[in-house]
């Protein structure tokens, strides 16, 4: 006998879009661009679902409230966390992950997982841990050079934000700022310019060298704090070499955390009083500026045994 089937609409699968997505070959440049058009797509979604999810969190519908924050109530400073950390998740998760899953069938291949070498590793946090003071070094000589007043502002209001938002003396409140400022900074901003970027700009480039140092300056530059612009580009080069030696994502993602981590944890123990507020600039102009000068020597000897580790794992 005969049966009708019934007929039925069904939507394309996601697989369907890669599979459209991948028929074609984009040049470095296109995918670049596609990259920042989503990150400013991830920015406007983000920023509409953080102001939701604010807004249910502290009881508070005003907007303007929520954009422009208060550091001086907790309720306040909340809402700039979450804003915070939508924020680090639609411009630089989102857009890493979305242009990965359209140009490969393996993503997390294509941004650069795989397995770690526990040696490399263990070598590269211990690089980061004695590199600190080093890098307090450079961010004073940095801050030494004359600027607009528009950007010592900037400056100003960048580092108060960072002491109200870092500084306390409660667990719960540390372990938040640690996913905030380790935990997603870490994930986000290094599958965005090493995993993403600056593959495609050696590729554009055809020259290494000049992808890692174009990713670097675009990584500082977008952080907008220019006192700190030296070490952090200096940054942005180490963990965009580490990644070049070591080909594995892991590795830049687990240094940057250890960075953002120690300096989160060294606000924590400050506020709970265990350790002046001076500790934090160790190896400073004006605080032990030696250790500093040590710090880079010892660090510049580590990442070349990371160098040579790398070699020789091959």
């Amino acid at each position: 006998m005969y049966k009708k089937q019934r007929a039925s609409l069904s939507l394309p699968s996601n697989n369907f879009f890669m599979e459209l997505f991948s028929r074609y070959s984009f040049s470095p440049g296109i995918i670049i661009l596609l990259t920042f058009l989503l990150a400013v797509v991830g920015f406007v979604v983000f920023l509409v679902l953080g102001i939701l999810v604010s807004a249910i969190i502290t009881n508070n519908w005003e907007l303007s409230t929520i954009i422009n924050g208060d550091l001086y109530s907790s309720n306040g400073l909340m809402v700039m966390r979450i804003m915070q950390m939508f924020q680090t998740t639609g411009v630089f998760l989102f857009p890493s992950i979305a242009v990965a899953v359209l140009v490969s069938k393996q993503p997390f291949k294509e941004l650069g997982f795989s397995k770690i070498n526990q040696g490399l590793l263990l070598l590269s946090i211990v690089f980061m841990i004695i590199a600190l003071p080093g890098i307090n070094l450079i961010a004073s000589l940095n801050a030494e050079i004359p600027m607009p007043s528009w950007m010592v502002e900037m400056e100003k209001v960048s580092e108060a934000l960072t002491k109200a938002f870092l500084i306390t003396d409660r667990f719960n409140v540390f372990a938040l700022n640690l996913l905030m400022v380790g935990i997603l900074p870490a994930f986000g901003e290094e599958l965005f310019f090493r995993g993403v970027l600056q593959k495609y700009f050696c590729k554009m480039a055809r020259n290494t060298f000049m992808g890692v140092l174009i990713t670097a300056l675009i990584f500082s530059a977008i952080h907008m704090q220019f006192q700190g612009f030296i070490p952090r580009f200096i940054l942005g080069m180490i963990f965009g070499y580490l990644y070049v030696w070591t080909r594995n994502i892991w590795i830049p993602i687990l240094v940057h955390f250890a960075n953002n981590g120690l300096a989160t944890l060294a606000y924590y123990i400050i506020g709970k009083g265990i350790i002046p507020a001076e500790s934090e600039t160790l190896g400073g102009l004006t605080e032990l500026w030696q250790v500093g000068v040590a710090s880079i020597l010892i660090s510049s000897l580590l990442l070349w045994l990371i160098w040579r580790g790398s070699i020789t794992s091959e």
